[in-house]
C-alpha cells in the first residue's frame, strides 16, 4: 500500500511540476507577474517568497497552479485599466502562449522520457524480418500451450523447414495444413539435465521437439500458434532518439484521438481512464520494471497535455479559444458569455469524471468472466508484436 502511494507521487508530481513550470516560464517571458506558485492544494506546508512570487508546498500533492497578477479576463465595467504587468493587459498572443505552455511543458516532459528511453534501451524493432523467432510469451488454449512453449524459447524450424526470423514463422504457419511439428531450443541448467558444470547456474541450449494434432487448432484462428514475439531493440543515436522521442509524443496523442473519433462515429461511450483507473495503473506499473515505470509518466505526460488542450471552457484549451476569438476578433466576449461558459465546461468536466470513475470501477471491481482470444502486444511505434 505504502508502494503504491509513493508511486502514485512519484508518477504524477513531475508531470504536474512541469505542468505549472511551463505557465510560470510564459509568464515571466511576457511580463506578467505571477503572485504563486504552488504545487499542491489545500494548507500550505512551505512557502517561500522570493521577488513578487510566493512559492508553496501545499498539503494535498494532487495538483497545483500558477496564479498570475490580475484577472484572466478585466471586468467591462472596471474603473480602470489593468496595470502593465497583470495578465488581462497583455496582447491576447501572450495570454494565448501562457495557457497552453503548460501542456506544452508535458510534451516536452514527455519526449525527452521517451528519447532518454530509447537512447538508453534501443528502438523497438518492427520489421518481423528482423526480428529473432524467440517466444515473448504464451497465450492459453492455443497450440503453443499444449506445445509447452515458454517465453525465451528459440523456434529454429516448424514441419522440417527452417525458420530464421519472426517472418519466417508467419509464412509457414499460413501455408501450414494438418499436424504440427515444432523444433525450438531452450536453455536448461545443467542440474535439469543431469550434467556436471563449471558453474552452479550455467545454462545450456538444448533442442526439444513437440508436435500438435491439427484438431487442436482454435477454430477461430486456425493458423495461429498463439505466441507473441520476444521485444527486440535497436541501438540509435542520440539525434536520433531526440526525434523518436519526439514521435512517441505525436504517435500517442494521435492515436488517442483516433481511438475517441472512432468510438463516437460508431456510437459508442469512448474509453476512459478516470482518477482510479490511473492509480490502478500506476499501482499494477510499479510491482513491474524500472523503465515501465518511467515510461508511465512519458504516457501520462502525454495525456495530461492533450487532455488540457481540449476546448472545454475552464481547461487550458478553452481559455486559449477564448484569446484566438479575441485576435480575430479584437475583442473578448461579454463576462455573462464567459460565466456561462465556464458553467457549462464545469458541468461537462463533473460528467466525465463520473463516467470515467464508473467505468472503471466497472472495469476493475466487476470483470466479466471472458474466454481466452488472441492478444497482441503493441510497439511504441505502430507496428504490433504480430501473434502466431
Amino acid at each position: 500500500m505504502l508502494l503504491s502511494i509513493l508511486a502514485v507521487l512519484v508518477v504524477l508530481s513531475p508531470i504536474v511540476i512541469i505542468h505549472e513550470f511551463g505557465h510560470f516560464l510564459a509568464c515571466r517571458l511576457t511580463g506578467i507577474r505571477v503572485n504563486e506558485f504552488s504545487f499542491g492544494f489545500g494548507k500550505i506546508l512551505w512557502h517561500k517568497k522570493k521577488g513578487d512570487t510566493d512559492y508553496q508546498i501545499r498539503a494535498i500533492p494532487f495538483g497545483g497552479f500558477v496564479e498570475p497578477a490580475g484577472p484572466m479576463f478585466h471586468p467591462e465595467d472596471a474603473k480602470e485599466p489593468p496595470k502593465p504587468y497583470e495578465f488581462a493587459a497583455k496582447p491576447w498572443y501572450s495570454k494565448f502562449f501562457m495557457v497552453v505552455n503548460g501542456a506544452l511543458f508535458n510534451y516536452v516532459l514527455a519526449a525527452v522520457i521517451f528519447g532518454v528511453l530509447i537512447f538508453v534501451q534501443g528502438r523497438p524493432q518492427t520489421d518481423p524480418a528482423l526480428l529473432p523467432a524467440v517466444v515473448g510469451s504464451v497465450s492459453k488454449d492455443y497450440p503453443a500451450a499444449h506445445l509447452d512453449l515458454q517465453p525465451g524459447d528459440t523456434i529454429t524450424s516448424l514441419n522440417g523447414k527452417p525458420v530464421s526470423n519472426w517472418q519466417d514463422l508467419m509464412d509457414l504457419l499460413q501455408a501450414r495444413t494438418g499436424d504440427l511439428t515444432l523444433n525450438y531450443t531452450r536453455e536448461i541448467s545443467c542440474s535439469e539435465i543431469g550434467m556436471r558444470c563449471y558453474h552452479p547456474n550455467q545454462k545450456l541450449p538444448r533442442t526439444l521437439t513437440a508436435t500438435v494434432e491439427a484438431s487442436d487448432f482454435n477454430p477461430k484462428a486456425p493458423k495461429t500458434l498463439g505466441v507473441t514475439v520476444m521485444p527486440a531493440y535497436e541501438k540509435v543515436s542520440w539525434w536520433k532518439a531526440i526525434g523518436y522521442g519526439a514521435y512517441e509524443c505525436y504517435y500517442w496523442t494521435a492515436y488517442s484521438l483516433k481511438s475517441i473519433g472512432q468510438s463516437f462515429a460508431k456510437k459508442k461511450a469512448p474509453e476512459l481512464a478516470g482518477p482510479i483507473g490511473i492509480v490502478n495503473i500506476i499501482h499494477q506499473v510499479a510491482h513491474r520494471n524500472l523503465l515501465d515505470f518511467i515510461s508511465l509518466i512519458a504516457m501520462l505526460s502525454v495525456a495530461v497535455g492533450m487532455f488540457n488542450l481540449f476546448p472545454i471552457p475552464i481547461l487550458d484549451g478553452g481559455y486559449a479559444l477564448v484569446y484566438l476569438w479575441e485576435g480575430l476578433t479584437h475583442k473578448l466576449p461579454t463576462q455573462k458569455t464567459l460565466g456561462k461558459a465556464a458553467n457549462v465546461g464545469l458541468a461537462l468536466l463533473a460528467m466525465l469524471v463520473l463516467y470515467a470513475s464508473y467505468s472503471d470501477i466497472k472495469r476493475i471491481f466487476f470483470k466479466p468472466k471472458t474466454v481466452a482470444v488472441e492478444t497482441t502486444q503493441t510497439t511504441p511505434q505502430e507496428e504490433p508484436h504480430v501473434q502466431d
